[in-house]
Parts: structure tokens; sequence; C-alpha cells
């Protein structure tokens, strides 16, 4: 439709909560004085937006567009702070997947004193007693690649003897030891550490896919309380207006009775009429309250909130914005890029993974090792002679006899071995394999579900768009003509030609669509944005 038509139906819902009086016999700033003497007086039309709140003493009205209602929720709603959290825990466990790759770091000291009696003359005294000092350091540290594992490590000690065959009194041994293991088949291309630091990373990713779908539904919660708050605010002014009216029409007819043109069984009816108004106006006043407490809610972190007390007044008006619906490019849109079948395809991705995992399970251990080592002693060195003969100092040394020792490569050592197995029948990493295949057939299944819930949940919204726009505009006829009828019958009882059941019969439609009328609108406008939301989360 053209911009013009777009104004003419904003301007339409203006007239959704005109006045239940409407003017009565011509223009409406004249007066029509009928036959039986009664001034019946043409009154202002009502326009949407101007009604206010009810201010409890004490309370302070506060102004709010929709615009700040979810600035403010971004802010203070305790559902989206708790969301965003997630995010942050799993960044500590993705933290602790890449902690197995870094190195690790082991100290170790012990001291030892040993006393032995002797048994025979080669035993070097009749009780000896040795003392030993031990330290030594290893770092350790698993590859990120081919699962390889090394290591390297550092031992020392220092032995002092009263032994009389001891040729270094004290003596100290140092050993060096770097060592390699690479697995050959399991564990070679996966393992679980690598399997678990790829899944934590896509968990990541759906932990933020997550906080987005959590933000986006406590918005629309806001725009849904937001515009229930404002038609429960205007049904109250609806019940007022129409309350109004019947206790003008019960003072009009008390008149006639008194002037003896009506009989005053007639003032019943009246007097049923404004009870009933006066109940439909308590009944919109509960629901007023209720709405607002339930908006309230989603717009505070605490009942201490001074937000919380105030009295809101939605600012924003329901408009009529002529929405232009392509329901197969909005299913394309929202299988491409909805929150739910993203996370659908990043679960898939773990699935994958986990059966790469445990297919690589199936496969023989076999291990390989190299290492290569080097030792040295030191500290002084003494010659005997004979059996138990004094000890004669043939070499000075120390500690740092035993470094220099390996340094030079004295006495290496070359190791490489091959540890191979295999368990025999139905072992558990064929069940986790099988598991892992089945997980994997549910997660494309899921995501076949999820596409088709999603062409399903889109063509539903923008065919509800539709229907409600259809609803909008019968609801705004239904009004025009209920507000024509009644100004036409209100003219014909004032000439005498009508009664006040058909009078009060009236009144009731005309007060029935216009509360059809913004129901209607509010449910066109959550509608549009109902679609709008489907095309990007659940």
């Amino acid at each position: 439709m053209t911009k013009q038509m777009s104004n003419v139906m904003g301007w339409a819902v203006v007239a959704v909560l005109a006045a239940p009086t409407v003017a009565l016999a011509g223009q409406a700033a004249q007066q029509a004085t009928p036959a039986n003497g009664i001034q019946i007086q043409a009154q202002d039309r009502y326009v949407v937006g101007q009604a206010l709140p009810p201010v409890e003493d004490g309370s302070q009205r506060v102004d709010l567009s929709l615009e700040d209602a979810m600035a403010r929720a971004l802010e203070k709603n305790l559902d989206i702070k708790n969301a965003k959290l997630n995010p942050q825990m799993q960044d500590y466990t993705l933290q602790a997947a890449r902690a197995a790759f870094r190195p690790t770091l082991n100290g170790n000291y012990s001291f030892n004193n040993a006393s032995q009696q002797s048994t025979s003359q080669l035993d070097g005294g009749a009780l000896t007693s040795t003392k030993r000092n031990s330290f030594g350091s290893s770092v350790n540290q698993r590859m990120p690649w081919q699962g390889a594992q090394v290591s390297v490590n550092f031992s020392n000690s220092r032995t002092s003897t009263n032994n009389a065959f001891a040729t270094r009194n004290p003596s100290f041994s140092s050993n060096i030891n770097f060592q390699y293991q690479q697995p050959l088949l399991a564990g070679r291309t996966v393992d679980n550490q690598r399997n678990s630091l790829e899944t934590g990373q896509i968990q990541r990713a759906i932990t933020d896919i997550q906080l987005t779908s959590q933000i986006e539904n406590i918005k629309n919660q806001v725009r849904s309380a937001y515009w229930a708050l404002r038609q429960t605010i205007e049904l109250i002014e609806i019940q007022r207006r129409s309350l109004d009216l019947s206790q003008r029409n019960y003072d009009d007819n008390k008149v006639r009775v008194e002037v003896g043109t009506v009989a005053e069984i007639d003032l019943v009816q009246l007097e049923s009429q404004i009870a009933n108004g006066e109940q439909s106006l308590l009944a919109a006043e509960i629901n007023w309250r209720n709405a607002e407490i339930a908006f309230k809610r989603l717009l505070v972190d605490s009942t201490e909130d001074d937000f919380f007390r105030a009295t809101i007044n939605p600012t924003d008006l329901p408009s009529v914005e002529i929405t232009n619906v392509d329901i197969p490019s909005a299913v394309t849109r929202a299988i491409g890029q909805r929150a739910d079948i993203e996370q659908a395809r990043q679960s898939l991705r773990i699935s994958e993974l986990n059966l790469a995992l445990s297919k690589n399970g199936l496969m023989p251990s076999l291990n390989m090792t190299a290492s290569y080592a080097l030792s040295g002693v030191g500290g002084p060195r003494f010659s005997r002679s004979g059996l138990g003969g004094a000890a004669v100092l043939v070499e000075p040394g120390g500690y740092f006899s035993a470094i220099q020792s390996i340094v030079d490569r004295d006495t290496p050592t070359w190791q490489v071995s091959l540890n191979f197995s295999k368990p025999l029948g139905m072992s558990s990493q064929r069940a986790n394999h099988l598991r892992s295949t089945l997980s994997l057939e549910q997660q494309k299944t899921t995501l076949k579900k999820t596409e088709l819930d999603i062409e399903t949940a889109v063509t539903r919204a923008g065919l509800d768009v539709q229907s409600t726009y259809k609803q909008v505009m019968a609801a705004q006829k239904s009004r025009e003509a209920a507000e024509r009828t009644l100004e036409a019958e209100l003219t014909r009882f004032s000439v005498g030609m009508s009664t006040n059941f058909q009078v009060i019969s009236l009144t009731n439609a005309l007060t029935s669509s216009r509360n059809n009328e913004l129901s209607a609108t509010i449910r066109y406008i959550n509608a549009v944005a109902e679609f709008e939301r489907v095309q990007r989360i659940q």
C-alpha cells in the first residue's frame, strides 16, 4: 500500500478508544434540544494514548517508551544477568581443556640415614652407616599434535658413609633423561584431551548463541508486557467513559421521570447498567495492576528499586503499519541464521568429533618410546692398599664433577621400545563407537526436525500477520458502524422514538467493539514482532 494509506491506517487506530459518547444530532459542537425539553450535549472524542494509569497516593508516575524499556531490561533483568555468566563459565572450562597441553614442573627431595650391622668381613666395618640426600626435578608436557608426550627428568644424590671399602666419600651422582612417547595407532590423530579442547571451543560458541536467544526472548517478553500494560490502561479509560455515559443517561432519564415523560420503572435498567459498568471498571483496574507488576518484574533486579514502586505510563502508541510478508524468503533466512538451527549444527559437529574419537579408539594401541640418558658421578676418589687399608686421596672432586661428566657425555644411554595391546572380543571402545554412531544419527534427525519446525513456525507467524491485519480492518469497520448506530439511536431516543433498553444495548455493543479493535491492534503489533522474532530465534 502507499504511504498515504499507511498514514490513514495509523490514524484509524486513533479512533480505537474513542469515547463512548458520540456527536448527537448533528455537529459535535452543537446542542440538540429534544421535544421533551431534555438537552443532550455532544462530547469530545477520546484519542488513544491520552489515557493515563491510575496513580495511587505516594506513587510517582514514570513515562516510559518501548525503546527505554528494552534498554532497562538489558541492564537490570536478572535472567539476562544470569545468562551472561554462562559464557564466562565456559571460558574457564575451555582454559581447563587447554591446560592439558601445558608443561608440568615437578620437584622432589628426600633424606635417608641407614645403619647396618656387619655379617661379613667384606661389609666394611662392624656397623656401617650411610646417609643419602636426593633431590631432582622434571618437566612433562603433552603435545597438541599427534598425541606425543615429552619429558625431561634431572635427578641428583649425595651419599656419605663410614664403609671402609668406599672409593668416593662423599659421592655425588647426577642423571638427566630425555624421553619422547609417540602413539602410532590409537591416540595418534585424536585423543580425549584434543577432543575435549575442540568440543569446548564449539560449546563456547553454543553458549554465545544461547545468550543471544535469551536476550531476544526477554526483549520479546518486554514488548508483549509493554503493550499488554498499555492495553489495560486504555481499557480502564474505555470502561470509565462507558460508565460516565451510563451515569449521564441515568441523570437525563431521572429528569424525564420528574417531568413525567418516562416511567420511573425505566430507571431500573439504567441502575443495573451502572452497576455492571462499575464491576467492569474494577475488573479493568485489577487487570492493570497485574499487568504492571508483570511488566516491572522484567525491568528491575530488586523490589527495592524505585522503579518497582512507581506507576508506569507507556507512552508509545499502538499504530498499524503495513508489513510486507514474504513467507518463502523469511523461511530461507530463518533456516540460514536462526539461533536454534545454528546450535543444532554445532551440536552435530560435536557428535562428529565424538564419533571420530570412538572410531580411533577401535584401533590397537601401539606406542613408541625413545629415551636418551646421561649420568655422572663425582666426589673425592680414594685408593686403599690391601683389604681395609688406609684411604689415600687420588683425585679431589665434588658435585660439579658429576655435572661435568654429563656435559662431556661420558656415559650416554639410548633406548627405543614399542608397546602393543589390543583387547579381545567386544570391548568398551567398540560399544562407545556404536553409541556415538547412534548419537550422530540422532543429531542429524534433530537438525531435520529443527528445519521443519522453523519452516512451520515462520509460515504460521507470517499467516498470523496477514490474518490479524484483516481482523484490525474488520474491527475498525465494526467500531465505526457501532458509533454511527448509537449516534442514530440517541437521536431517536431524544425525540421519543427509542427506549432505554435499545440505548443500553447499543452502548454495550460500542464498548465491546472498541475493546475488540484495541485487542486486534495489539495482536497485530505482536504478530508483526513475532514474525520478525521467529526468523532469528526459537
